[in-house]
């Protein structure tokens, strides 16, 4: 979460959100907007304008529903009481004057203070015997297990979100200031709790997310091999995507969390944070890769998962041309896994979830349809075009041929051709009478009313395709 210190009325004036204006522009006067309280009462002043975003923040960070398992959560507190009243253990590698120095190094000066008003600019001016003082203590706490309540404390300001109401709390997106001094603790904490979790590979091999080596577009490859497996195989894949309400904010915990929210000059009482992994901390990703580590995994034979941080999918396949047999082993996926969400008390946006069923390509059985007129089979290009696009992330000003020579992708039609030609050529020789008999025909000709599928064989390429194999045959020359 990023971290900044514009002043509201600063951020409640878009034409100051980003920087000076040029000089020849004439700036916008926008007039001032209250904000709207839950009862429809309307915050004017700096006071109750901090009250109201402190209340939004403070539902924000609390649990949205009552517990479901009230015997679950007794056995976890319990557990958790029983392992916090432990002898600390010394087994953790030491703070060393150079760790520290290194993490001082690579502060950003840019980043707000928090309240304690110490800056990173100042941490970076701290001579050798304040920071082995600052080390001292990190070790002093990394030997009791203890964490100072101050470095707890949060400051929050509100940013806008683009295109909300301005006049809503939940229009605007809390940022987080801590301690400069708590946040590099955070970091020496961090190496130590990844070399534990990751180091020992207690965070399941399904969890792409927060993690060295590990990236989204690994994890939708995943899904992308396993669909297309399944149209080579005649496998048709359903695939279910979960996603999580306000996941890093309502993990449920105790951790004695506070913030007070900012609004001009003017603070809002101090509220207890009630869940969510630490806004603004380093810690919060593997914290949350920590908390959801025990997700069940599909009893069904088949049945994958696949998470990217909050991400949640499963997805399954069968050859059964029956939709509610494949269906059957994802729904007692699907039930599991929401029972365990109700457990750990996480909500999931049933509107913003979606389940898709991937049982076809665009190119399905083209040697039928191929021969179909060229407007239809445009609209299919147009698709592949865009694709093309979206995946090189090209220019408006790029030529959709030489994307396809870039890409050595073949045109709908080209591919169309060549999957006609093998399957004809397959059909004619083909041990079935029937089959031959139905393929063994002179197609009409290109100006007929009416085409025959193997048309598609005697058709000059159209303008892309032509224009493509163009840019091949100079490749061919320069070579």
């Amino acid at each position: 979460m990023r971290v900044g210190a514009t002043s509201w009325r600063k951020l409640n004036h878009p034409t100051k959100r980003f920087g000076q204006l040029p000089k020849r522009s004439k700036p916008r006067i926008y007039p001032y907007t209250p904000l709207k309280k839950p009862d429809n009462s309307v915050a004017i002043d700096d006071a109750e304008i901090a009250e109201c975003l402190a209340d939004s923040i403070e539902t924000q960070c609390s649990h949205a529903s009552p517990p479901h398992d009230i015997a679950h959560i007794s056995r976890i507190e319990e557990e958790v009481l029983q392992k916090t009243s432990l002898e600390p253990k010394d087994d953790l590698a030491p703070v060393s004057l150079s760790e520290v120095q290194t993490l001082v190094k690579s502060l950003n000066t840019r980043k707000a203070p928090g309240l304690d008003g110490i800056s990173n600019k100042a941490i970076k001016c701290f001579s050798i015997p304040l920071l082995s003082l600052l080390v001292a203590i990190f070790n002093a706490c990394l030997k009791n297990c203890y964490f100072p309540p101050a470095w707890k404390e949060a400051e929050v300001i509100g940013i806008h979100k683009p295109g909300k109401p301005r006049d809503l709390p939940a229009s605007y997106r809390p940022i987080s200031l801590l301690s400069g001094l708590g946040k590099l603790f955070e970091k020496i904490l961090k190496t130590r709790l990844s070399d534990h979790l990751l180091g020992k590979g207690l965070i399941i091999d399904e969890q792409f997310g927060f993690r060295p080596a590990h990236s989204c577009p690994q994890q939708v490859l995943r899904l992308v091999e396993y669909v297309s497996e399944g149209f080579e195989t005649e496998r048709s894949t359903v695939a279910v995507f979960f996603d999580v309400a306000k996941a890093f904010d309502r993990v449920w915990h105790a951790a004695n969390r506070h913030f007070t929210f900012r609004h001009e000059r003017t603070h809002s009482t101090r509220r207890l944070i009630r869940a969510g992994v630490p806004q603004g901390s380093t810690l919060s990703p593997l914290l949350y890769s920590a908390y959801t580590n025990d997700i069940p995994r599909p009893s069904s034979s088949g049945v994958q998962l696949a998470l990217f941080a909050d991400d949640t999918a499963l997805f399954y396949g069968s050859r059964n041309r029956s939709t509610r047999f494949t269906l059957l082993p994802l729904q007692r996926a699907i039930d599991e896994l929401g029972q365990w969400f109700r457990k750990w008390r996480i909500e999931v946006n049933p509107d913003k979830s979606a389940a898709i069923q991937f049982k076809t390509v665009m190119t399905y059985a083209s040697p039928v349809f191929a021969h179909a007129a060229p407007k239809a089979l445009h609209r299919l290009q147009v698709i592949q075009n865009k694709f093309c696009r979206a995946a090189t992330d090209a220019h408006w000003c790029v030529r959709n041929s030489i994307l396809h020579r870039d890409l050595e992708l073949p045109t709908i039609s080209k591919y169309m051709k060549d999957a006609s030609k093998r399957f004809f050529d397959i059909a004619g020789s083909h041990p079935n009478a029937l089959l031959r008999a139905a393929v063994d025909y002179q197609p009409p000709h290109p100006t007929h009313l009416i085409r025959r599928p193997r048309n598609v064989l005697t058709d000059p390429p159209d303008a892309l395709t032509a224009a493509v194999e163009s840019l091949n045959d100079v490749n061919d020359t320069h070579d």
